[in-house]
């Protein structure tokens, strides 16, 4: 692999242009900006790198994904097919005044590279394009089949992959995955994880009155955001416990071995509390215990609320409406949809049939086995190119479509990746280091060149 390793380190300032190239594209799914020129861009940037690409359509016009397909060099149709799966799209880039650069245009301070997508995901697509080319340029192909899948809405909650997926689903069949992600953890420990939960997103609303009123008449009308309130207030306890009828019946207990690997994660909570500016956690929970709630544990949040008047000073009116948006965190194996029903179900026997509630996101939790061979095979190449022993953690407490590739299309998904929790993924200055991006294009590398020696 000298071979390799050096056509990726030799090649670094190519490999970030091309990144640049990438995060100088806005590409916002949740404001739709940036798609009259992204798709395009993304299947040019595969097609340079010795892919056949296509920009592929999505139901209910959604916006695309793109996707590539390199044959391996001898055999392809006996050849193993890895999948790499990547998104192009970004967050919004809100709150701007606290950038330090423009999110779209790439700069490079030091080691750094600031912009957004750099690392979410603009740069695992970038680390992995670069292993990519170094086997085409240094061997003249790559030793197995690779698909590469760019998928246009992960950021807004990839609505249109399940019927993407029912669609042509065979197309984008492959014997294992490499998830986004990845990387190195606090201690610059490689870190993998091998699930995501899964997410409803809702939003629940309440109309009392045809129109705002004086605030004079709360003596005698019905408040919206009252009601709205006590809604909620029924759905979870002070001690975390929801009470929704039947919310915990299906989640299946983690394996033995994914406690054990949970246990022995590091502990992050130190950082945690200074992050984010709090002296304990919920229930005073700390060390495993709170490891064990944030990774199997659902969850019912509620991330906005809004009624009246929020502007400065003060007016004095009675709302007509509020509204809220919740989100709930799920694991194996509830079901969003399920849950929806008996949200529903729950709000009704509450005498809240009022509270009208709209389904916004439904993805599936997923996780792989820990002792699947090829989180062994993608742990052991993990453990040579970082020289330690990677800490692995069963799912982490976000969200993605892995359910979709895992379990509909039956294949195993580890990750590799570029990330550090110092890069402020999804926050105002996004960066990655050039030394992260170097360790996660070897270790896509490797993983190539082992998967297709050793697999089946």
């Amino acid at each position: 692999m000298k071979d390799i390793y050096s056509h990726i380190e030799t090649h670094v300032d190519e490999s970030i242009a091309q990144l640049f190239e990438m995060v100088r594209q806005p590409s916002i799914s949740a404001q739709k900006r940036g798609f009259d020129k992204a798709p395009g861009l993304m299947k040019q940037i595969l097609e340079r790198n010795g892919f056949k690409a296509e920009i592929v359509p999505v139901p209910n016009d959604g916006l695309p994904s793109v996707y590539g397909f390199m044959p391996a060099a001898q055999n392809p149709d006996a050849a193993p097919t890895l999948l790499f799966y990547c998104h192009y799209d970004v967050q919004p880039v809100d709150p701007l005044d606290l950038w330090d650069t423009d999110p779209f245009e790439p700069t490079r301070v030091g080691d750094r590279l600031y912009g957004r997508g750099m690392s979410d995901d603009k740069g695992n697509i970038g680390a992995r394009l670069a292993a990519i080319r170094a086997f085409v340029d240094e061997r003249g192909a790559v030793p197995c089949n690779i698909k590469m899948f760019c998928e246009g809405e992960e950021e807004s909650g990839s609505v249109n992959l399940p019927g993407l997926i029912a669609e042509r689903g065979d197309d984008f069949r492959a014997d294992a995955c490499i998830w986004e992600g990845g990387g190195r953890n606090l201690n610059n420990d490689p870190f993998m994880y091998l699930g995501l939960k899964g997410v409803l997103g809702v939003g629940l609303s309440v109309r009392m009155l045809s129109g705002d009123a004086h605030s004079s008449y709360a003596a005698i009308l019905p408040s919206a955001a009252w009601r709205l309130l006590r809604a909620i207030e029924t759905i979870k306890d002070e001690d975390e416990r929801i009470h929704i009828d039947g919310f915990y019946d299906d989640i299946v207990e983690p394996s033995a071995e994914a406690v054990a690997a949970v246990e022995a994660l590091p502990d992050d909570a130190p950082e945690w509390l200074e992050t984010f500016g709090v002296t304990s956690f919920v229930k005073g929970l700390d060390g495993e215990d709170l490891r064990k709630q944030l990774i199997f544990q659902p969850t019912a949040n509620i991330a906005g609320l809004d009624s009246g008047y929020q502007d400065e000073g003060m007016k004095t009116v009675l709302p007509a409406v509020a509204s809220a948006k919740m989100d709930f965190r799920l694991v194996p194996e509830q079901r969003p949809h399920d849950i929806y029903d008996k949200l529903r179900a729950h709000l009704d026997s509450h005498g809240f049939s009022d509270v009208e509630v709209e389904l916004i996101a439904a993805v599936n939790p997923y996780r792989t086995d820990l002792d699947s061979p090829w989180v062994q095979l993608v742990a052991e190449t993990a453990e040579e190119i970082y020289g330690r022993k990677p800490v692995m953690t069963p799912n982490m407490a976000g969200t993605g479509p892995m359910f979709d590739f895992g379990n509909t299309l039956g294949m195993p998904i580890a990750t590799s990746g570029i990330d550090h929790p110092s890069h402020r993924i999804h926050a105002p200055n996004e960066n990655i280091t050039v030394e992260d991006f170097l360790l996660g294009a070897k270790h896509a590398a490797l993983i190539i060149d082992r998967f297709a020696s050793d697999w089946g």
